[in-house]
């Protein structure tokens, strides 16, 4: 991963409703234990 340079998903995940980015996404896959990210408009 880090030594050998390879390309590793670190977090990948969803958004249900709309298109506008802020929002809730929740975990699909990845290294990342975090369940959900919360994006916010400023």
């Amino acid at each position: 991963m880090f030594v050998t340079f390879e390309v590793v998903v670190v977090w990948s995940g969803v958004k249900v409703g709309g298109s506008d980015p802020a929002g809730i996404y929740a975990r699909e896959s990845g290294l990342d234990p975090l369940a959900t990210l919360t994006i916010e408009a400023v």
